[in-house]
């Protein structure tokens, strides 16, 4: 059994069949502890672990006498941040609990894994920032304790070098919950996805030059604005035909074989031959194929064309 401010929360009962609105798992009882806890005012809630109820949050008024019988040795340790980490280390997220001061009461063990002693009960929760970021990680915190409405935060990792973390802080009782995602691949990928769209633009500009990606199915995938305006088709009808399509009927097979044998890893060598153009006459062009490796498999072959 553990006493905290305004709620206890009771661990080893066993309950008779519930409501399903007073069953939470850990993970959303963290999340969402606000409404819970406005919940937990009304009747008791029992928290599952591993699909079976193995705590029970309830209002401290209605557990007074209870507390009392039980009052915990001021020599021992802290159960409450017990429980809470216990709680926690269930989850696959990187999340942090703070007290209205800043200072940690428990963390998930992804939490530890990530930053280490820095998320030590009792340390600042400012230390998760590099000192560069700290004072807005500290202002963030300080809207969310007077608001009661979370905030997101991207900060630089301060455990890890060159990572970024995006940060949801979440009101929790009287303090903060903190869940960290390292959102460097996202960024990544949105970085990447940026510079395509950068390149077919500037590809556009100068013309006669496009580049695509062909699936193994042997459609273009996403087809460019560039290839669009090479063919004289709109980007809807490229995806939807055969690329091989696009070349005159004598260089099919030609085309076809060249992106087999990059499909199968190799580096064919260039080929020109006559592109098809939408109510005009083709146009000869020279196109270059390479493998799309992703880790060890080939997803598609890349290509650029140009007019030759």
């Amino acid at each position: 059994m553990t006493c905290a401010a305004g709620l206890l929360i009771l661990s080893g009962m066993r309950s008779p069949a519930l409501p399903p609105e007073q069953l939470v798992t850990s993970s959303d009882l963290v999340r969402h502890f606000g409404l819970w806890q406005e919940r937990a005012a009304r009747a008791p809630l029992y928290i599952l672990h591993r699909g079976r109820p193995r705590f029970v949050l309830t209002s401290i008024e209605t557990m007074d006498a209870l507390c009392a019988a039980h009052a915990p040795d001021a020599a021992a340790p802290d159960a409450a941040a017990i429980d809470a980490t216990a709680l926690l280390d269930g989850m696959r997220d990187l999340v942090v609990l703070a007290a209205g001061d800043g200072t940690i009461i428990a963390s998930s063990r992804t939490a530890r894994a990530h930053f280490g002693a820095t998320v030590a009960p009792g340390a600042a929760i400012d230390a998760v920032a590099p000192l560069s970021a700290r004072a807005f990680l500290t202002d963030a915190i300080r809207r969310v304790l007077a608001s009661g409405i979370g905030d997101r935060l991207d900060i630089p990792s301060a455990a890890r070098e060159g990572r970024m973390l995006t940060l949801a802080i979440e009101p929790a009782g009287t303090g903060v919950a903190l869940f960290a995602q390292d959102g460097t691949p996202e960024r990544e990928a949105a970085y990447a996805l940026a510079s395509a769209y950068a390149l077919d633009a500037a590809l556009l500009a100068t013309t006669g030059v496009a580049c695509v990606t062909i699936n193994p199915r042997g459609y273009a995938v996403d087809p460019s604005a560039a290839l669009s305006a090479m063919t004289g088709l709109t980007r809807d009808a490229l995806a939807m035909i055969r690329f091989v399509a696009l070349a005159e009927i004598g260089a099919r097979v030609a085309l076809g074989e060249a992106i087999e044998r990059a499909l199968a890893g190799e580096a064919p060598a260039p080929l020109q031959f006559s592109l098809l153009v939408n109510r005009a006459d083709p146009v000869t062009v020279r196109i270059g194929l390479a493998p799309l490796r992703l880790g060890a498999a080939i997803e598609g072959v890349a290509a650029v064309m140009v007019v030759a």
